[in-house]
Order: C-alpha cells, then structure tokens, then sequence
C-alpha cells in the first residue's frame, strides 16, 4: 500500500483530476531531433534558415539576394517579396513540393510518441510544414488506437491541411469541405518578416485564436524545438498576449525543450516572459520531459509533486524505433482508465 506521502505509477495511471490543457509548440528543432538522418528516404527535414540551401533556392533570387538567402531565407525571401519578384510563386512552389514529399520511417517514431503522449484536452500548436503530424495520426488511426488524441494545429499552414473559408472549415488537402461540398483550398506557407499578417480570414488566423484560447487556460506549456527568432515579431506578440503577465501565471509550469549541449541561461533569457520565478525546466531531450516521464497525466503528475507535496514516480515512455504497434500498446493501461471515465 503506498504511504500517502507517495505517488506509485498505479497511482499517477489512475488520476484523471486535472482538466486544464498541456500546451504543446513545436518548432522545426522538432523535427530535427525526430528525423536527425533525414526521413524514411534519407531527405533532410531543413530548419527554416536552411531551406534555400537544401531546397537549391538560391537560384531564384536575385544575385545580391543569394547569399542571404543561403544564410537567412526569411529575410530574403522577404525582400524578394517587397520587389515583387516573379520567381516569388515558384519559390512557394518549390517549399510545398519539398515538404510534401516527406514520409516518416515506417518503425516508431518521437512524433508517433508526441500523439501519443497528451490528452483529447490538450493541443499541439506547430509552425512546422512538414507532415509528420498528420502522417502520424493516421497510421494510429489505422492501428486502431481506441482513444482520442490531443488537438492539433498549424500556426504557418501545413502542406496537407486545407481549408474552407465559407464555412470555416479545414481537413485534408485533396478532400471536400463535409458542408458545401467543395475542395480545400491550399493554406499559405510562407509570410515575409516584415509583414506576418496572421488575419488572413482562414486558416492560419483561425488557429491562432485557438491558440490564443489554449494558452490562457493551460496549466503547461511545453515549447520544443522553437527557437523564437526576434525577426518572428508578430509571432512573439501573439504569443506573449496569449499568455498574459507573468505574474499571473503563478502555478503553470513552462518546460522547454531543446538540442543537446543547449545554453539554458540564454533560453530562460529568451523564454523569460513566460516563467514565473522558478516554475521552469530546461531539457536537452523530449526523454527528460513531463511529457516524457508522465504521458498522459503530466499535469496530474505536477500537481501531485509540487501541490500535494507527494514523492512520485516517473513513467517513462518507451524509445522510439521499434514496431509502431508495439508502442501502442505500451500506452493500453493509460486509455483502458480514460475510456472507463
């Protein structure tokens, strides 16, 4: 019997207690620490700043342009979108057929992992193009996972995800809106820096607002792989307007996730708008996380360390790379609690 000052993994599997959301960013380091050898054919999943490089983009700027681009393709293609470049539409093309190409491995995977690991009431906010995400949810589905999966959105668009802005609806590119019938139309990818403008009366602005929604009444907020770039000036806004004042958020629990070897001095700096005093955890690796070390019950977990001042347990979820199946089933003790309640 566990002494009321401990918390056993039994104990964690069975509380269902908390109902605020855990709010998941991801960034393309994301990406990174999921696919490190490129995808299930060896394709490089690029950060942002890579994207010319990788892409062989250069190409379509002007030769003062170039360099730029291979360094700092935001700002470039910005500036080729201020001289109302005509390469602009084929650069646009170029990333869309780029990303969509991307698969996942067919073994498990640290996305397969992020699905897996939070609630229906929780939600995955991603700038991400790529379609690991949705990759990834459906072959669940397939498999037949007999729960609900967190929430998913895409604050830069995404090359599977379309919408309909008539009745503000959105599903699978190459699907029809289930209301009136006719085709998504293809969500934007690529916003000059100087003028993001997330009003786009779609679907970029509608997740927005849901993120606005989510990060009010979370009791998490988990950033993973986002570097937060000062030139992302109306991202950050956003962001911080969602969250409010800091000293508002005095028992939310903001984690982040980086690369290995990560300067946390400077990310607490970068993320300091965030973190009410000491409320903050810095990992180098998504194994080291709430998320991680509690799937499915992070909050449950928190409350019960720092609030019920309880000695717990971790649940660490298994390494990726195995049988997809395999991991499902790790997480059955968890949804056989979920779909009793």
């Amino acid at each position: 019997m566990t002494a009321p000052w401990e918390r056993s993994v039994e104990d964690e599997i069975l509380d269902l207690r908390m109902g605020a959301p855990h709010v998941l960013l991801l960034g393309a380091g994301a990406s990174k620490a999921a696919l490190p050898n490129g995808d299930r054919n060896g394709q490089k999943v690029p950060l942002l700043r890579e994207v010319a490089h990788e892409l062989n983009l250069a190409r379509f700027f002007p030769a003062e342009l170039q360099q730029l681009a291979r360094s700092d393709f935001e700002s470039a293609y910005s500036r080729l979108v201020a001289r109302r470049g005509e390469n602009v539409p084929i650069v646009q093309s170029e990333v869309a057929r780029y990303f969509e190409q991307l698969q996942l491995p067919e073994e498990a995977n640290l996305y397969d992992l992020l699905n897996l690991c939070l609630r229906e009431k929780d939600a995955i906010f991603t700038f991400n193009w790529d379609p690991f995400l949705i990759q990834s949810r459906s072959r669940l589905a397939m498999l037949g996972v007999p729960v609900h999966l967190p929430k998913v959105f895409f604050l830069h668009g995404n090359v599977k995800v379309g919408f309909c802005r008539k009745d503000d609806n959105s599903g699978l590119l190459g699907r029809s809106c289930s209301y009136c019938h006719q085709p998504f139309e293809a969500s934007p990818l690529l916003f000059p820096v100087e003028e993001k403008n997330y009003q786009d009366g779609a679907l970029v602005e509608r997740e927005w607002k849901a993120l606005a929604h989510y990060l009010k009444h979370c009791f998490m907020f988990t950033i993973f792989g986002y570097s937060a770039p000062q030139t992302d000036v109306e991202a950050l806004r956003l962001l911080k307007e969602a969250w409010g004042e800091v000293g508002d958020r005095q028992l939310e629990q903001t984690e982040i996730i980086d690369h290995p070897g990560c300067d946390e001095v400077a990310l607490r700096a970068r993320w300091q708008p965030f973190i009410h005093t000491h409320h903050y955890d810095v990992f180098d690796s998504f194994y080291e996380s709430w998320i991680a070390n509690h799937p499915r019950r992070t909050g449950e977990a928190y409350w019960a360390q720092y609030l019920d001042a309880q000695f717990i347990d971790n649940h660490p979820v298994p390494r990726v790379g195995g049988a997809l199946r395999d991991l499902a089933d790790w997480f059955a003790p968890l949804w056989e609690v979920e779909n009793r309640h």
